[in-house]
């Protein structure tokens, strides 16, 4: 269980010794180095360099190792740059927020590693809302009303959907009711292998719910408002944060559920209300990226956009199920970019709205040129990986062309809705009266947006072999045989 103290247990101690130590080197320090600590060992667990000693609650199979080590890698990544970020001078009085700031970063990552790695669905929903607790005084780092109407709507919305969740479970425990799981423990495993003798009519019941109250977490319309809110208002490393990572830990949790669901003959009953919400969720991105005002939530909505895609992937099985997994490791690398270099520019111009931002390729060259290949990323220009994950997605809806003709429609306009944002903010000529503002730096940011757009171009031009070997492992988990 060694694997389990550096996973759960530093980030644990992190959140007591960032309580006690009040100076912000220290908690940055402690802090990045519980952050290497869980992606080195995420890392050996999942290239099979190190084998993790499972028990009847925790389980490390494929889902859990691509899962942990893309939320190690996100950590990693916002971590290293919070110290500068936290450095920066201030939009208003957030002293306060900055105490409190790592340490609701080593609760998160404590949380979101249990979640993942969890057999037993009731530790995974305390999990869960652990997350939802620990993301919450980040959203209201900057202490207006904004972000605290923005903090008391998530948590409302996503508690609402955590308590649907919870019912969602007791129905699924409900339908083990005189089978040989009935009055056991709620382990995904168990309820997987016996899977055949759970009742229909209630496993369809605890997957409507479950998807609809994780829906609130991952993103997916129309229960995707709180999230936009919260992402949108929160500082950008902890916006990174929730889009990177805090998305997926939710997606693991009503892929657990899809997948004791996969053997029994309500599989297709899932596989619809996927398909369905996943074509949901691009429409509204689509509706949205025609009225954009604020290019924070502007991403925010390509997160929607995009996990609405994964799960349509998942939804469709096949290749397109291979596809959205890849989707999900690229989506996150490349968010974090983008909402990275967001952060800065909304320190140097002050404000969120597209109108009162311009000529940043001039202004902020190197912030700029970033933004620019992140978008050029997310919307799948080659030789970014998405490009070859979405290529894989369609692939798979080669089937269903309707389906593939509607979710080509919408991605198109998506594109052209975010390409005028972005450009209208990267080349619009500054007001005549405008200050001249600070010649911008190289920082911490700009090494990290370069490291991670160059890996996800190698990603996409060269799929490593363990990651491709692992998602496959996660395809034939799931009844996909390609």
């Amino acid at each position: 269980m060694t694997e389990l103290i550096f996973l759960a247990g530093f980030p644990l101690a992190g959140v007591v010794a960032n309580y006690l130590l009040r100076n912000r080197k220290f908690q940055f320090g402690i802090s990045l180095f519980i952050a290497c600590l869980h992606l080195a060992t995420s890392y050996l667990i999942f290239s099979g360099l190190y084998q993790p000693t499972e028990s009847e609650f925790i389980r490390y199979d494929a889902l859990s190792k691509l899962f942990l080590l893309v939320l190690s890698h996100i950590y990693f990544w916002v971590v290293l740059v919070s110290y500068s970020y936290l450095n920066r001078s201030a939009l208003v009085n957030e002293e306060k927020s900055k105490r409190l700031y790592f340490m609701m970063l080593n609760l998160y990552l404590f949380a979101n590693t249990i979640a993942l790695i969890s057999n037993h669905l009731g530790l995974f929903w305390v999990a869960s809302e652990t997350t939802t607790l620990s993301v919450a005084p980040l959203i209201y780092y900057y202490r207006d009303e904004e972000s605290l109407e923005a903090m008391w709507k998530y948590l409302f919305l996503v508690s609402v959907g955590i308590a649907f969740a919870f019912i969602g479970f007791l129905f699924l425990s409900l339908s083990a009711s005189g089978t040989v799981l009935s009055g056991h423990q709620l382990l995904i495993s168990s309820y997987a292998e016996n899977a055949l003798v759970l009742n229909p009519i209630w496993l369809k019941a605890s997957f409507i719910f479950v998807f609809v109250g994780l829906s609130t977490k991952i993103g997916i319309a129309p229960m995707h408002p709180g999230d936009i809110d919260a992402t949108s208002n929160a500082p950008s490393p902890a916006a990174a944060l929730m889009s990177g990572s805090l998305r997926g830990t939710a997606l693991l949790g009503l892929m657990r559920v899809y997948q004791i669901m996969v053997p029994t003959i309500t599989a297709d009953f899932a596989r619809t209300i996927m398909i369905i919400g996943g074509m949901f969720s691009l429409f509204v991105a689509f509706v949205f990226m025609f009225k954009v005002v604020n290019y924070k939530r502007m991403l925010a909505y390509s997160s929607v956009e995009h996990l609405g895609l994964i799960t349509l992937g998942i939804g469709t099985g096949g290749i397109a199920f291979v596809g959205a997994m890849l989707h999900m490791v690229y989506n996150s690398l490349t968010k974090v970019v983008l909402f990275l270099n967001a952060g800065n520019i909304h320190r140097t111009y002050r404000s969120r709205e597209v109108t009162s931002v311009w000529d940043v390729l001039n202004t902020m060259p190197w912030t700029g040129w970033l933004f620019l290949f992140g978008f050029f990323a997310i919307v799948a220009m080659p030789p970014f990986g998405i490009f070859f994950s979405e290529l894989m997605i369609f692939q798979g809806l080669m089937a269903k062309p309707v389906l593939l003709a509607a979710v080509l429609f919408f991605l198109f306009f998506i594109f052209v809705g975010m390409s005028k944002t972005v450009f209208q903010m990267l080349y619009t000529a500054p007001p005549k009266d405008h200050k001249k503002l600070a010649t911008e730096k190289f920082e911490i940011v700009h090494v990290a947006s370069f490291t991670l757009l160059a890996l996800l171009i190698v990603l996409g031009l060269f799929l490593p072999a363990q990651l491709y070997d692992t998602v496959i492992q996660i395809s034939k988990d799931f009844g996909i045989t390609l």
